[in-house]
């Protein structure tokens, strides 16, 4: 599947400092970029009612995505804490 970041994405990962975390996200875009249908990436899961919004579960981080006709456009990332105050965008 094709990748995109918006910018809130970006400056959510340019805030972290670990290296952990860091290999993290890119092992869950790895995934992301193998994938050839929705079924294919670990751990997400639909948002109820919220069309082609998406959440990608890994402990107690959240990434936020909308997929669209093969197409995977990372919204957001945060803890689980703070990360649905502000997802989905609108």
């Amino acid at each position: 599947m094709k990748i995109e970041y918006r910018s809130s994405f970006v400056k959510d990962i340019k805030k972290l400092k670990s290296t952990a975390l860091s290999k993290l996200i890119k092992s869950v875009i790895e995934n992301c970029e193998n994938a050839h249908t929705i079924s294919d990436i670990k751990h997400c899961e639909p948002l109820q009612s919220r069309g082609k919004f998406f959440k990608i579960k890994h402990g107690q981080y959240r990434f936020g995505v909308f997929i669209d006709k093969g197409t995977i456009e990372f919204l957001k990332f945060g803890t689980r804490q703070n990360f649905y105050d502000d997802f989905p965008p609108f």
